[in-house]
């Protein structure tokens, strides 16, 4: 298994958008092939920063989840209105 935690602040002009947009993606991404888990959350102490947890069945499934339509659509429309990415990778120990 392939786990990515993400966290990422939004812009505050755009961080409620960021987050509805972030809700509509939950749904298709976890459908696409090797998703086991997709999941966002708002921090509570800064509402402009993001958190999401994704579990893959490999590091493939995840590379060809961030040439979907929907995360290329995401990313075109709030891109801009990020001001922190950060993302750590681990995989299971077998």
């Amino acid at each position: 298994m392939h786990t990515a935690f993400i966290k990422l602040r939004v812009h505050a002009d755009h961080a409620d958008r960021a987050a509805d947009a972030m809700r509509g993606l939950v749904q298709p991404v976890s459908a696409e092939p090797g998703c086991i888990t997709y999941e966002f959350y708002r921090d509570l102490d800064d509402p402009c920063l993001f958190h999401c947890f994704e579990h893959w069945t490999s590091r493939q499934a995840l590379d060809d989840h961030g040439s979907t339509p929907h995360i290329r659509a995401f990313l075109d429309e709030f891109g801009p209105h990020i001001e922190l990415w950060e993302s750590h990778h681990t995989a299971a120990l077998d």
